[in-house]
């Protein structure tokens, strides 16, 4: 198989962000799949993986994702606002309140907000 073009690339991440933006959360979820699977070191398609399963209801599926490589969080490198964020989103919509205060309350500290 031939690999992508910088250019497609970016255009199919931009289509998965339009599918996200208009709503079409099943769509964008399979887009960000294909391009994971294209492209499986790629933190930020992850994460728009993740996004786009949470917001079509799969709460478990992202969390999922979050908690396995490209995104498992490295205790050495510093903490990603957008994937804890992401996490204290799942972990909410899972019902684990007390997880998902302790990812929101990480994600302020990562972004100056709890000061």
């Amino acid at each position: 198989m031939e690999e992508l073009e910088p250019e497609q690339v970016t255009s199919l991440k931009v289509l998965g962000f339009l599918y996200l933006r208009l709503g079409f959360f099943a769509r964008a979820a399979r887009l960000f799949q294909a391009l994971l699977a294209l492209l499986p070191e790629d933190a930020g398609v992850a994460k728009s993986l993740a996004a786009a399963l949470l917001e079509d209801g799969k709460a478990g599926e992202a969390l999922a994702l979050l908690d396995a490589p490209p995104l498992r969080a490295d205790p050495s490198m510093p903490a990603d606002p957008v994937f804890l964020l992401l996490k204290a989103r799942s972990l909410w919509r899972l019902q684990r309140g007390e997880e998902a205060f302790a990812a929101m309350e990480a994600y302020l500290a990562a972004t100056g907000g709890g000061r």
